[in-house]
């Protein structure tokens, strides 16, 4: 498959976010550039984007209620609770219509117990276990503008695909700016994750597409 026709989906992509409005810690660095952002993303082959705003610390009973009733996906953040987050999954289970765990952590363990409840996960920085994940279940997000693959992280030797970029008080509208994460990486992240699972990158890019078409968009046409 030509790279070029490649189509990625970002599960988590939080744009409303002041950094690509120019803002960082409460000071204004440059223009905003969301619109370049995108369109960085869209000429890259990024299909869709499910826009993440804020993150729950639990599980509030009006959350589960609307899910159970239109039968719609959970989408959860996991960090550094894996076991507390299998506790309350399965406190809830039958109220479960499966689901993504981003930013996963957790041990083998809780891996295998939060795959039996119907859920997918997204790994960001623990490999081995995102070398176990099986295929049909595995989903890739950005969580941009965090969680860069960074040249420290030990996933970094893998990434092919790299960008200008310029700190953000050099700006120039073209690049992408030093420390701020954007939707177009997540090729990053498909190149990590077929390295250490040791698998065709095109054949691993179409089926997390297809992962993430089935569980978030059946009814809809991407």
């Amino acid at each position: 498959m030509n790279k070029s026709m490649r189509k990625f989906i970002d599960i988590g992509a939080n744009l409303t976010d002041a950094m690509y409005q120019g803002v960082y810690h409460g000071s204004k660095k440059h223009q905003p550039d969301l619109t370049r952002v995108l369109e960085r993303a869209w000429g890259s082959g990024v299909q869709s984007m499910i826009i993440t705003v804020r993150r729950l610390l639990s599980l509030p009973k009006p959350i589960l209620q609307l899910c159970n009733e239109h039968k719609l996906p959970l989408f959860l953040h996991c960090r550094a609770a894996a076991d507390d987050l299998v506790v309350i999954l399965n406190r809830n289970r039958d109220s479960l219509h499966g689901g993504v765990v981003h930013s996963f952590d957790g041990n083998q363990d809780a891996l295998n117990k939060i795959l039996d409840l119907g859920f997918s996960l997204r790994t960001e920085e623990n490999l081995e276990v995102a070398s176990k994940i099986p295929t049909e279940r595995l989903l890739i997000e950005t969580d941009c503008p965090w969680c860069e693959v960074k040249p420290t992280h030990p996933g970094y030797k893998h990434v092919l695909t790299k960008f200008p970029s310029v700190k953000k008080e050099k700006f120039t509208p073209g690049s992408q700016v030093k420390g701020r994460n954007e939707p177009v990486n997540i090729v990053q992240v498909l190149e990590v994750l077929a390295a250490i699972r040791n698998e065709d990158i095109d054949q691993l890019s179409e089926a997390i597409y297809e992962n993430t078409n089935k569980l978030f968009f059946c009814n809809m046409s991407l």
